[in-house]
């Protein structure tokens, strides 16, 4: 959460004052949600449903993708559930998925489609 809101006073700060006190506040829309697969594929899932979606990989700390379209930052954010895990095992993952827009209806649609493209990812093999 703190990687989005430094990214929302970044973008907020790039923005001219005559012209950033005119525009709306900005909104935004999380989940979460847990997927049973290999942890070291978790990245590659995240960046995968950016993409998909319209979204350009604008930063990528250790567990989280952010990416933009010019109007909405979405932060897909994944953790190991267990304690015990090996990056290369089937473990369950936690993914959250939150995405940021002056617009609501587009941070929704941003959070959706992300985290469902996450969720219907499938393995065709194992780790």
């Amino acid at each position: 959460m703190l990687l989005l809101a430094a990214l929302a006073l970044t973008c907020t700060a790039l923005v001219p004052a005559t012209s950033a006190s005119a525009q709306a506040p900005l909104i935004w829309h999380a989940g979460w949600f847990a997927k049973t697969m290999c942890y070291q594929d978790a990245r590659e899932f995240a960046t995968s449903a950016l993409t998909r979606n319209g979204y350009r990989k604008v930063y990528s700390p250790p567990n989280a993708v952010v990416g933009s379209n010019g109007s909405t930052i979405v932060e897909v954010s994944f953790a190991p559930a267990q304690t015990n895990w090996s990056p290369s095992k089937f473990s369950k993952v936690y993914f959250t998925v939150t995405a940021t827009s002056n617009v609501s209806r587009s941070a929704e649609r941003g959070r959706n489609n992300v985290r469902s493209m996450i969720v219907a990812q499938r393995y065709y093999d194992t780790c």
